[in-house]
């Protein structure tokens, strides 16, 4: 019984956690469709993609549904597939420096490239678990986070993979509670440093470890609360995360205090990413820009606003934003008048 309780959840979290991209986490994680044959150099409108990363002067990589991982050596102006072995959706990705990534998707799934990008190969990650966020603080030292309040470390690289048990209790009690609920959802992770570092989850959580993820503590949640997708870092001390419903927060204390961005859109939020003083966030149709360190957020124009984007990367005034049918879209920041490129398929 307890069994099916924990399906049942899994369910109800791919629903909750990206709404579109829901059906696509599940149908891989269940097995239900594989990657046709004779598409390896193919992409198609059906390909969507959740994540990229990449560092400023190296390869960019995206990845996607059904173990799609694209490779563009020209800052996005083309893109090669790579082969991932597997079918499962992935669904974060993080690069320590130009040649060592990290990917979490669905499953459990964990793969590890040392080559920029060019080939990636599994890591045991001992779940089976939908894996929701990576950040890779060094080459060796990764943290990934995911469903039923996963929380995965390795110091050597991904040789080895620890599961680092939160106590929920201290971290949620009230929630617990209130609700009966426990293990939240673990969405996306952060580190500014090897020591400072965030995670964000369900009922607006908000957790900190100032000890590079020994202990972690509370800093906001709340049964009321929109989920958070996703959160970055300036620096130790400014940060942003988001979520669910056009739901923005931020600090100048390094999460001591958290406080509401008014922004021009209800829609879901889903990434971000910053360079010095501007920044990009993407969301359900919709993209965000700041010229002026996050003081202020504007709405940009896209070329196609019905569609998601679910990943940004941003450097200086250009970002490469992923999402929905296989869209990748190079924007332009500025002084917050943005321009779209054309979609690369």
């Amino acid at each position: 019984m307890e069994e099916k309780k924990r399906v049942l959840a899994g369910v109800l979290l791919l629903a909750s956690f990206i709404g579109l991209l829901s059906w696509y986490f599940l149908a891989s994680y269940l097995g239900h469709r594989e990657l046709p044959e004779g598409q390896e150099k193919m992409l198609t409108v059906h390909d969507d993609l959740f994540a990229i990363d990449g560092f400023h002067d190296g390869n960019k990589v995206a990845v996607g549904k059904f173990g799609l991982i694209l490779l563009s050596k020209d800052g996005g102006k083309s893109w090669q597939r790579r082969p991932s072995d597997t079918g499962n959706a992935l669904s974060a990705i993080s690069f320590a420096d130009n040649e060592h990534g990290f990917v979490a998707g669905s499953g459990g799934t964990l793969l590890m490239t040392n080559d920029g990008g060019s080939s990636w190969r599994s890591q045991t990650s001992g779940t089976t678990d939908q894996l929701l966020g990576v950040h890779a603080v060094t080459p060796t030292k990764i943290i990934v986070v995911g469903a039923f309040g996963t929380l995965l470390f390795t110091s050597n690289g991904g040789q080895s993979w620890s599961k680092h048990e939160l106590n929920w209790d201290v971290l949620i009690g009230r929630i617990i509670k209130e609700t009966g609920y426990v293990e939240p959802n673990l969405n996306g992770v952060y580190f500014s440093s090897p020591t400072f570092g965030w995670i964000v989850g369900e009922f607006g959580l908000v957790l900190k470890t100032d000890d590079g993820g020994k202990s972690w503590n509370s800093q906001r949640y709340g049964t009321d609360l929109p989920q958070l997708y996703a959160v970055k870092f300036l620096d130790d001390h400014r940060g942003w995360a988001m979520g669910q419903a056009g739901s923005l927060i931020q600090t100048t204390d390094g999460g001591r205090h958290w406080s509401p961005v008014e922004i021009a859109t209800k829609r879901d939020l889903y990434n971000a990413s910053l360079d010095g003083q501007r920044g990009i966030i993407v969301g359900d149709g919709v993209a965000l820009a700041s010229s002026d360190a996050g003081s202020g957020w504007r709405l940009m124009s896209l070329k196609n606003e019905g569609k998601w984007l679910g990943g940004v990367m941003l450097k200086s005034s250009e970002a490469i934003a992923v999402g929905q049918a296989g869209t990748t879209q190079l924007l332009t920041v500025g002084n917050l008048a943005s321009q779209s490129a054309t979609e690369a398929r």
